[in-house]
């Protein structure tokens, strides 16, 4: 049986934030549907669901990546690019 993308991506990231420390990954109130539950139930300190801020979550993300981390930020494309503006 295949498997849902979203699935996969929430399972991959699990994985790499084993072996990553420096991974930490931004939400914008979607995580059960983008599957980044998965992660933020294992690795609680390095998860943050912004709520519906989605400028805020891609600066945030920004500003970790000038720290040195590894972001990953999701949001339905549809919604971020009419939040952002």
């Amino acid at each position: 049986m295949k498997k849902a993308t979203r699935q996969s991506y929430g399972e991959i990231l699990q994985e790499l934030g084993k072996k990553d420390k420096k991974i930490v990954v931004f939400d914008a109130d979607l995580s059960s549907s983008t599957k980044t539950n998965m992660f933020g139930e294992k690795y609680k300190d390095r998860f943050f669901n912004v709520g519906i801020s989605e400028q805020n979550m891609i600066g945030m993300a920004s500003r970790n990546v000038k720290n040195r981390k590894n972001s990953f930020c999701i949001k339905f494309c549809s919604i971020l690019n009419r939040k952002s503006i």
